[in-house]
């Protein structure tokens, strides 16, 4: 592959631009994180599917309120926003590396595979890990680093718009009257799960992930998860490319445009939905039975989850502008510059407080409650990222992974730069 790489480098950035923009991936990356925290924590940290009764118990008033607000602004949202920062961290990652005139291919690939190593110790503990996805996409994510930007911008709407499932599932009503292209065999793994998180021993759970690759590459590809994933890969990659986050402020105009055009956007796919939802209730229509309005319904299901990202995005971004808001943020930075830390420490408070080999509360708590603990453990993240980086330059993971990258030690401690 030689020493040659074929991205052209960045032009250079002034030290008080090059500090705005890794504040705002900071923040940005805190911010996802805490909302895929709350997404699973919800409903006691699952990593697999549950009996649908399940999700009605310990049901109230305060629990309804965060179920709805879970539905509404947390799920399928998160997950896209740091899979887009993924994508920027890859652009800006492969810049660096070019800027050292390194061999940016073979350097990148040897990080991904470190990666994936500590995703599969991360899966064996918690099967619903990200990271065994990201790898595998993140080498492919290589082969498209050379794309014009506007090819990048067309496969990336289309993947985050899962276009490439709404076409297999079309296809599979046609030929076989289902939308389900592979078979949903949730009957009896969400039983099977639910034992697992209600019973098993530790050795047990760790078993029970090692086995359960199909389910979850299932679950990836009938739900789209994968195309949107690497969708956002490429959008995040092209917003490096663009220059978005290096100085927010002369990118004010357009993160604007993306605020007010989308927000109208999101009120009139939210009204569709409860439109298209009242016909169905008037009509009494069977939306598990009606292939093709639930078809259809995903239309708007992936629409809104997409826009409502990139809203986010563009709020925290003009926010951020705002001195006040900005210091009221910054909190989340700590936790940005430490995020895979973060990550796999969410996995394991969520594990122990909940599978029957820590504290055993999976069913004991309600929704609302569980939101309550969410909220304190967060902080209390924050507060351990905010005083570990006055001492040290890196999280102990990230400085793991970038040492192993390097195949040097890196220098944690701040006293010894």
């Amino acid at each position: 592959m030689g020493n040659v790489s074929f991205i052209k480098p960045l032009p250079e950035i002034p030290t008080q631009q090059l500090q705005s923009r890794i504040l705002i991936v900071d923040v940005l990356r805190g911010f996802a994180l805490f909302g895929i925290f709350y997404a699973h924590m919800i409903f006691w940290y699952p990593g697999g599917p549950l009996p649908e009764e399940v999700y009605r118990t310990n049901m109230n008033i305060p629990s309804g309120i965060a179920i709805g607000l879970y539905m509404l602004f947390f799920i399928g949202k998160f997950f896209s926003l740091f899979s887009f920062l993924f994508g920027l961290s890859f652009y800006i990652q492969m810049q660096a590396l070019a800027a050292k005139h390194e061999n940016v291919v073979l350097r990148f690939v040897w990080r991904l595979a470190i990666l994936g190593v500590i995703g599969l110790i991360h899966h064996a503990f918690w099967r619903a890990d990200i990271l065994t996805i990201y790898v595998p996409l993140g080498f492919i994510l290589l082969f498209a680093r050379n794309l014009s930007n506007k090819l990048l911008l067309i496969l990336g709407v289309a993947f985050i718009l899962n276009i490439p499932t709404k076409i297999i599932e079309a296809v599979s009503i046609l030929m076989h009257g289902t939308i389900e292209f592979i078979p949903n065999n949730f009957v009896t793994d969400g039983p099977k799960y639910y034992a697992v998180m209600n019973q098993a021993t530790f050795a047990e759970v760790v078993n029970h992930n090692m086995h359960a690759w199909k389910e979850k590459l299932d679950y990836q590809l009938t739900s789209g998860r994968l195309f949107i994933t690497f969708g956002f890969f490429l959008l995040g990659m092209l917003a490096g490319k663009q220059q978005w986050f290096t100085d927010i402020e002369k990118n004010q105009e357009l993160f604007r445009k993306i605020w007010k055009s989308l927000g109208l956007g999101l009120i009139a796919l939210a009204a569709a939905g409860i439109a298209l939802a009242i016909i169905a209730h008037l009509l009494s229509i069977d939306m598990k039975n009606s292939h093709w309005l639930r078809w259809l319904a995903g239309y708007f299901v992936d629409g809104f989850n997409s826009g409502l990202t990139f809203f986010y995005i563009a709020s925290i971004c003009l926010l951020m502008l705002k001195p006040k808001w900005n210091n009221r943020f910054v909190p989340l930075s700590y936790i940005g510059k430490m995020a895979l830390t973060s990550y796999l420490t969410q996995t394991i408070f969520g594990v122990l407080l909940f599978f029957s080999f820590g504290l055993g509360l999976f069913l004991k708590t309600s929704p609302a409650t569980n939101i309550v603990i969410c909220c304190a453990i967060f902080a209390v993240q924050i507060m351990f990222c905010k005083y570990w980086l006055k001492s040290f330059n890196y999280g102990p993971i990230e400085w793991l992974w970038r040492s192993a990258t390097y195949l040097k030690w890196q220098p944690l401690s701040k006293e010894n730069p």
